[in-house]
């Protein structure tokens, strides 16, 4: 559920903040109004400011959580390291590719016929040896933000890098090595701060540096789900929130934003080992319509998440070019249903053809 509700909230604020059409009429101003009136609830409520999106840092626990649950439960066993990555590159290489690919074809589309809109202009930027990074697969290492009609992918192209790195990663936790993984993991936010004045700070804080803490807490949670049979009261969920709104209303100073986020993805660390023991304890409630809801964005939400972006710039794209249209409702509309219909197709018949999970990892 928490994988669909991720996605879902990435999707949505795109859609909500990229539809962006002048509504015309009250119904429309109406709705324009609402959905800026949530978004900007959700910003207080959910985003650390100046930080990387709530969601994307759940993604990342909960990534840390699902990879090296299965190996937990295999300590002491020999690892077979080359089906490990073989099942990760049919994981994640073919939607990757996919969504890499129609952020190419926006791309193409905007360059042979461009539109006087400051967003499609900048998700159209791209160079060659961007575009190769990013199909190559090592654009988690590339010191340059990568648009390439699909900005969202360099998130993506973070965790592959991880994934590479994992090996380490679980020597040092079969060997019971968990502070020096937090401390290595701590150390790297740090370097990140130092590095802010040499490395664009947006590639810098959405990069392996940062963004390895966040899947180390899911680890952590995994192990100590295993180990411990961790259970996170809801008090505790709580209190972690109002910590946060708390770090929300103090004035800033340096290193706030970090702050701000290892609070966030604590509570993400909390909020899965939770949500595992609330389905134990409330299986009746599978059926229920939300749960149903959140199951189903769960199944497509790789490819929503891929997919989604050049799927919106698209669509912008054509009501300015081939329709010189400049519909609000339709925007909107089109932007909310077509994401989820590609996003559907691909895992149909992308990502349910190559992946078939069966084994850990």
């Amino acid at each position: 559920m928490l994988r669909g509700a991720c996605a879902l909230a990435v999707f949505l604020n795109h859609w909500a903040v990229w539809s962006d059409f002048q509504p015309v009429g009250s119904a429309g101003t109406l709705v324009h109004g609402g959905l800026e009136l949530v978004y900007q609830a959700f910003i207080q409520l959910a985003w650390p400011t100046g930080g990387q999106h709530p969601a994307v840092i759940c993604f990342f626990v909960l990534s840390g959580f699902c990879v090296h649950g299965p190996f937990e439960r295999r300590l002491g066993q020999p690892v077979d390291w080359r089906g490990y990555f073989h099942r990760r590159t049919r994981r994640i290489m073919p939607v990757y590719w996919a969504g890499a690919l129609l952020g190419l074809v926006y791309v193409l589309a905007y360059l042979w016929r461009p539109a006087a809109d400051p967003l499609l202009q900048l998700h159209a930027t791209a160079t060659p040896a961007g575009v190769a990074a990013r199909l190559g697969g090592w654009a988690g290492l590339w010191p340059e933000e990568i648009f390439a009609g699909n900005y969202t992918l360099g998130t993506v192209a973070v965790e592959i890098l991880i994934y590479l790195m994992y090996p380490l990663f679980f020597l040092a936790a079969a060997a019971g090595r968990w502070w020096l993984l937090a401390l290595i993991a701590v150390g790297l936010q740090f370097l990140a701060l130092a590095l802010r004045h040499v490395v664009d700070p947006f590639v810098l804080f959405s990069g392996v540096l940062v963004m390895a803490l966040f899947w180390y807490l899911g680890a952590l949670a995994a192990h100590l789900r295993r180990k411990l049979d961790w259970r996170v009261p809801g008090w505790w969920l709580g209190a972690g929130w109002a910590l946060f709104l708390l770090l929300q209303q103090t004035p800033h100073f340096f290193g706030l934003n970090m702050l701000k986020q290892l609070v966030w993805g604590l509570l993400c660390m909390g909020g899965i080992v939770w949500l595992i023991s609330w389905e134990e304890r409330h299986q009746a409630k599978r059926g229920h319509a939300l749960v149903r809801l959140l199951r189903g964005a769960g199944d497509i939400s790789y490819p929503l998440y891929a997919m989604h972006t050049p799927v919106i710039l698209l669509v912008n794209w054509g009501l300015l070019t081939a329709f010189a249209s400049r519909s609000y409702a339709w925007q909107l509309s089109l932007n909310l249903v077509l994401p989820v219909l590609v996003a559907i197709l691909v895992h149909r018949e992308i990502e349910r053809r190559f992946y078939r999970p069966q084994h850990p990892g």
